[in-house]
């Protein structure tokens, strides 16, 4: 059993990892926030929610992040709906202002799978639903 500094692990190194770098640089950098997933989902578990965000928000190429004025990004994520057979995983991802609090967008991914599901199938259902999301941030961001 993990205790609960164990489990701040994984959010401090991601918002090092993210926010590393020159800050005078003007980027934008993105933090993990709270991730949701209601009891009723079928399939799919917290754990690898956040593993699936934390992986794809460091997929993001942080020069397409860059605006005007740099800021800090808090992205938080929720299952938002998900089906057993034909397995499909709906995400929604909150972005908000980590200094003020302001919500910038809410970004929405969809994936499934055909057949049946087995831990492996979810996994990669939810990744790929989760990378839905995550590739909107830059022009959600823009749009903001």
């Amino acid at each position: 059993m993990m205790t609960k500094p164990a489990l701040l692990i994984g959010p401090v190194l991601l918002a090092v990892a993210l926010c590393a770098g020159d800050a005078s640089a003007g980027e934008t950098s993105l933090a993990l926030g709270d991730v949701a997933v209601p009891p009723e989902s079928s399939g799919v578990d917290r754990a690898a929610l956040r593993n699936a965000a934390e992986g794809e928000l460091l997929g993001v190429d942080a020069s397409k992040l860059r605006k005007r004025r740099a800021r800090d990004v808090v992205v938080s994520v929720a299952v938002v709906g998900s089906t057993p057979s034909p397995f499909a995983c709906t995400i929604n991802a909150l972005l908000y202002d980590a200094k003020t609090g302001t919500m910038l967008a809410i970004i929405q991914g969809h994936a499934h799978a055909e057949g049946a599901p087995n831990d492996d199938v979810r996994k990669r259902v939810l990744r790929a639903a989760m990378r839905s999301a995550v590739s909107q941030i830059p022009a959600a961001l823009d749009a903001n």
